[in-house]
């Protein structure tokens, strides 16, 4: 018999209920799934964006875009452009690898040594994202670039998409609408969940989605956090929503990124309002000086700002005893590049991966493998968000001049080396770069300046063929901003059929 039949859900939101319909779905075996949380609360919703695996991971759970998007004021996000980081803007586009791997080769080799600039012109994701180009035709004929599975990442209202995943979710599990008043446990674990409606629940497996306070891993069972604030100082947020003037210009298919004094400001497009909001280290600035540096950024003086806190870092272990920690409560490293929902993706997936294999056993090599692809990604992450700081032309104030002395870790060390002093020949590479392939990184130090001096490995040949898959996209792209409608447009008309 499993060891595994019965599993409680600790918390809702996003992650929550992520995590249920992802089981629900693809648990091999008999479950009974229980999930607590308290409506009372509810996610912050301050709008959010993904990557592209949150679509592939809805797919899984049964769930197509038109099940969930225009419920969630869902838009489409071809990437993110980042602003007054470098002495031009940067895109880091999303996952059409058929833009980066011609099947002969690494389109990015091509451009080593070439003006940074004239690479992003030529970008077909960027150049669809500037035009504010849907990367759709209709709900089912789409296109970016050849992708298989294009324009997969989206913008969405946090508190939307919990609601909708809970109505998609909840008539197939048990469920409660409480607090968990305390934690029973012993030597093995968990041992119950007492709840404030007079109910003590069991259960073989405690999965963990309380969010930063992370209730069950590290307040019950003492698990280290390590903090990443050394490297990553910015510790703060502040959001304030705006109003649609023009939907059609605003609502732009990609998350805007600008450099501010203390930190960053991110503009993410829902369908029917923008997400705005200033990422900032409080040692640089307070919270007043940052919620006035937003509001003279976006000029909006009357709607309530929220305040938040983040705690960046990551858990040593993930799957402890019989308790799995995934989303907040196992790691977060804060909101640039938008990896949040990938701690909820990727751990539950590779938990129901093993979980399958061992027919239902969490035992300790289940846990070793998930601890493992836990912390690897993590360092990828940090790695790679890190970069952009410390790769960063931007050195005009206090915050920015710091990541001029920052010691490195050797983990970063480690991702830098791959793409110093040339870029890599191969798209991705297991442990290093698989969150980001080698196209993206390209992206980020392309953009300032690291290969300029690099002299080209292609010989000419290899040159014409890219020359050719070059300009291939190039005439593809321009029938797709003349034939294509408008993001705003597109996602308008479908949304007024559902």
């Amino acid at each position: 018999m499993p060891s595994i039949s019965k599993i409680i859900i600790a918390g809702g939101g996003t992650s929550g209920w992520l995590t249920a319909a992802y089981l629900v779905k693809n648990l091999n075996y008999p479950v009974e799934i229980t999930l607590i949380e308290s409506t009372q609360l509810g996610p912050i919703g301050v709008g959010e964006g993904t990557q592209p695996y949150t679509t592939t991971f809805l797919r899984a759970c049964g769930l197509e875009p038109k099940d969930w998007m225009p419920y969630s004021d869902a838009s489409y996000k071809l990437g993110v452009e980042f602003i007054g980081w470098n002495d031009q803007p940067f895109f880091v586009d999303n996952d059409s690898i058929k833009t980066h791997d011609t099947g002969k080769g690494l389109n990015h080799l091509a451009w080593v040594s070439k003006n940074s600039e004239e690479y992003f012109k030529w970008l077909p994701a960027y150049r669809l994202a500037k035009n504010n180009i849907s990367p759709k035709l209709t709900e089912s004929l789409d296109f970016v670039v050849g992708s298989t599975n294009s324009a997969e990442a989206v913008h969405f209202n946090a508190i939307k998409i919990a609601e909708t995943l809970r109505n998609l979710t909840k008539d197939k599990i048990k469920y409660y609408d409480a607090n968990i008043l305390k934690v029973l446990q012993d030597d093995n674990g968990i041992t119950g969940l007492e709840l404030n409606i007079g109910h003590t629940l069991t259960a073989d497996l405690y999965i963990d989605c309380t969010g930063f306070k992370s209730l069950l891993l590290e307040q019950t069972l003492n698990v280290k956090h390590i903090d990443i604030n050394e490297i990553l100082p910015c510790d703060k947020a502040v959001a304030i929503p705006t109003q649609y003037k023009d939907p059609v210009a605003e609502c732009h298919p990609y998350t805007k990124s600008t450099a501010m004094t203390a930190g960053w400001q991110w503009t993410i497009p829902t369908f029917t309002r923008i997400g705005n909001g200033y990422v900032y280290s409080s040692k640089h600035i307070t919270a007043d000086q940052a919620e006035q540096e937003l509001r003279d950024s976006i000029g909006e003086y009357k709607n309530s700002a929220l305040h938040l806190d983040m705690k960046c870092g990551y858990k040593e272990t993930v799957a402890v005893k019989n308790v799995l920690a995934v989303g907040l409560s196992a790691g977060f490293v804060e909101p640039l590049e938008a990896t949040g929902i990938t701690f909820t993706t990727k751990t539950v997936e590779i938990f129901t991966h093993y979980i399958n294999q061992f027919n239902g056993e969490f035992n300790i090599p289940v846990k070793n493998s998930i601890n493992k692809m836990f912390v690897d990604m993590v360092c990828e992450i940090v790695a790679f968000v890190f970069l952009h700081y410390y790769t960063s032309t931007k050195r005009d104030t206090n915050f920015w001049k710091q990541f001029d002395n920052v010691k490195l870790p050797q983990q970063i060390k480690d991702a830098y080396n791959e793409f110093i002093p040339g870029p890599s020949t191969k798209l991705t590479k297991q442990g290093k770069f698989e969150m980001f392939h080698s196209g993206q990184w390209f992206q980020l130090f392309n953009s300032n300046g690291t290969y300029k001096n690099i002299s080209c490995t292609l010989n000419d040949k290899e040159l014409l063929f890219h020359k050719i898959h070059q300009e291939m996209l190039t005439k593809r792209t321009d029938i797709q901003i003349e034939e294509f409608p408008k993001h705003y447009n597109f996602l308008k008309d479908w949304y007024s059929t559902v």
